[in-house]
Formats: C-alpha cells, structure tokens, sequence
C-alpha cells in the first residue's frame, strides 16, 4: 500500500503524440513525441512505450494519451525515454489510458 503522499509524487500529464515511429531493432517499441505543453520541449518529450504489438504507429499521431511526465529517464535500445505511457492490460489486450474529452497537452490528470 501507498499512501496519498506517495501518489501526489506521480505526475499524470494529458500529452498529444505528434509523432509514432517503430524502434529499429525491437519487435516491442514504438517511439513517441509527445506534446505535454512544455514550452521547453516545442518538438515534445521522447518516450519510448512497449505498445507496437498493438497499435501500428499510423493510428497514433494526433491521439491524446496519459503518461507519467516525472518518471526518471530511462534509456532502451540506446535511446532516452523521458516519460511512460499509460494503459490498461488483460494479459492479452493493451488500451492506452486517455481522457475522454479533448483537453489541451500538458493537463494534470487527477
């Protein structure tokens, strides 16, 4: 168990992908840039999600998704992820976890 200190440490962003691309080398990854309203970032944050088995990169661009923003960086298949996409699994099928309204990228999700 965590208590609700622990989970006001996670920040849960609104991010817009703007770009999915497969990582050359992996059956897994799908390469993101994703928007989360960070003026710092104009061309978006780089994450890398385990998803490609399940969402082809063409269906993604221009979705809104959630992800973890403050997660430290980690790197896979020698690149940087700066972030985790979120999504619901059965073992079999992957969701990715997005708001079911348009909100503007970089919204806090609560």
């Amino acid at each position: 168990m965590i208590t609700i200190d622990d989970f006001k440490k996670i920040e849960l962003k609104v991010g817009r992908v703007l770009s999915a691309e497969p990582v050359e080398g992996s059956e897994k990854l799908l390469k993101l840039r994703v928007d989360c309203g960070e003026s710092d970032l104009p061309t978006g944050r780089q994450v890398l999600a385990g998803i490609a088995k399940h969402y082809p990169p063409s269906e993604l661009a221009g979705r809104q998704i959630v992800i973890i923003a403050n997660l430290e960086s980690r790197s896979m298949m020698g690149l940087e992820s700066q972030g985790m996409v979120l999504a619901a699994s059965d073992g079999e099928i992957i969701s990715l976890l997005a708001p079911d309204k348009d909100l503007p990228a970089g919204s806090d999700v609560r």
